[in-house]
Formats: structure tokens, C-alpha cells, sequence
């Protein structure tokens, strides 16, 4: 998912890119993925290739793993939540979930074929017919067992916006970059604009595009979080 942007990063510094249990080339390891289960796994890897302060950025749910990751382990140089939250799931939300499950039990197909398109705005769609059908085939790679058990973990994730507004000293000064997108329909710019002003928070950049701005508007997102990427190194 990170394609388009990986240039851009590597001209920082070594980019290790990880398939989170469920996904890719990762296997499931249980009925529930939990964003904590999901840290410990990302720990694993950040270990066997020997980072010591490695700088975590996660898209929507990767950046719930992200702060679970910053909440367990010390060795995080920093934080970008990239189209993400904080936040837990409303109850709204977790209606929503169950409803999710459920279409994914039925048909995981037919469910994946109508939610991918979802998370690009509107008015893009068109000019990304490829772009989405590419998602949605990376998507298709997921089993059944995958899926429902990433809207679980997510469906029960905390609530951790504590670590934006006092977070702990390995984060400070303000090492958290937030990324957000103004037509994002998953993450509500109105509800991002809730916290990202918090007092952990170093980096602010806003997309004008929806959930997927790393693929709609890779440009720009890359040479912001590349923006941020280079205030450790001052």
C-alpha cells in the first residue's frame, strides 16, 4: 500500500514495510487480531531486523497498532497517524462492525467489492478505477478468518488519546505526526480536529482527499510525511 511513497521515504533511511497479521503474507493467528496482539507482532520484526528507534507510521488501522505499539514497547523514535485515530469505536461504530462480520461471513467478496471503493471520495473514483480494482484484488488475498478478525481487534480497540495529550518522554518533544484528509468518511476530519492539536502532536498535515490519500494523493502525502520524517534528524 505504500508504494507510491516509498521513494520519497527511502531518501531518509531504511524502510522496513510489514504485512500485519491476517494481511499479505501474514498468517492468522486467532479469532481476533487485537491492536496489542498486532504490536507484539510488528515488535517481532522491528527486533529480528535490528532497529533500535524506528520511526512508526500506520494508515487508518496500522496507526491503532501504531499507539498500541508506543503503549507496550520504549524503542519508537516516533509516531505518524496516517488517516487514523485515536480514538475507540463509538457505539455507532461497533454496530457497524458487527454488520461488517456478518456481510464478510455471508460473502467476503461481494463485501470487499462494495466497501474498497468506499474509502476514496466520490468525485476521484473515475480516475482511480485502476488504482481501486488493484485494492481490491490485495484485498481478495485476505481470507475470510483474516478479515473478521481485524474488524474484532478493531471493533474492541481502547481508547489512546492519553498518549497524544501527555505522552511518554521516548515521544518527546512532539513526535507525533497526525496526516489527515478532509473527505476522509472513515476518519471525520471534524472528529481529527478534536485532538490534533494535542500537546504531543509536532506534525500536522491535511489532504484534501478522502481515506486513501496515500494512493489518490501520493504526491503531496509523501512529501509530508517526509517533511516530518526529517524533524528527528535536526
Amino acid at each position: 500500500m505504500w508504494d507510491g511513497l516509498i521513494e520519497e521515504f527511502e531518501k531518509l533511511g531504511n524502510v522496513v514495510r510489514i504485512d500485519l497479521p491476517g494481511h499479505g503474507q501474514s498468517g492468522n493467528f486467532g479469532e481476533i487480531h487485537s491492536m496489542e496482539d498486532m504490536a507484539d507482532a510488528v515488535h517481532e520484526v522491528i527486533s529480528a531486523v535490528g532497529l533500535e528507534k524506528p520511526v512508526v507510521l500506520g494508515h487508518s488501522m496500522g496507526g491503532y497498532v501504531a499507539l498500541a505499539y508506543a503503549e507496550l514497547y520504549e524503542n519508537i523514535g516516533g509516531l505518524g497517524l496516517f488517516f487514523s485515530t485515536p480514538y475507540a469505536d463509538s457505539g455507532a461504530r461497533k454496530m457497524m462492525r458487527d454488520k461488517a462480520e456478518a456481510l464478510v461471513l455471508q460473502n467476503r467478496n461481494a463485501f470487499i467489492r462494495a466497501a474498497i471503493p468506499q474509502l476514496f471520495s466520490v468525485e476521484l473514483r473515475p480516475g482511480l478505477r485502476e488504482i481501486i480494482s488493484q485494492q481490491i484484488d490485495y484485498s481478495l488475498e485476505m481470507s475470510v478468518e483474516g478479515v473478521v478478525a481485524a474488524i474484532r481487534g478493531m471493533k474492541s480497540r481502547v481508547d489512546r488519546t492519553r498518549l497524544l495529550i501527555d505522552p511518554p518522554k521516548f515521544l518527546q518533544p512532539q513526535k507525533i505526526g497526525v496526516f489527515a484528509g478532509e473527505s476522509d468518511t472513515v476518519i471525520p476530519i471534524a472528529s481529527v480536529r478534536e485532538w490534533m492539536d494535542a500537546p504531543g502532536v509536532g506534525y500536522k498535515y491535511i489532504s484534501s482527499h478522502g481515506h486513501m490519500g496515500h494512493l489518490s494523493d501520493t504526491e503531496n502525502c509523501a512529501a509530508a510525511v517526509a517533511q516530518w520524517w526529517a524533524t528527528f534528524s535536526e
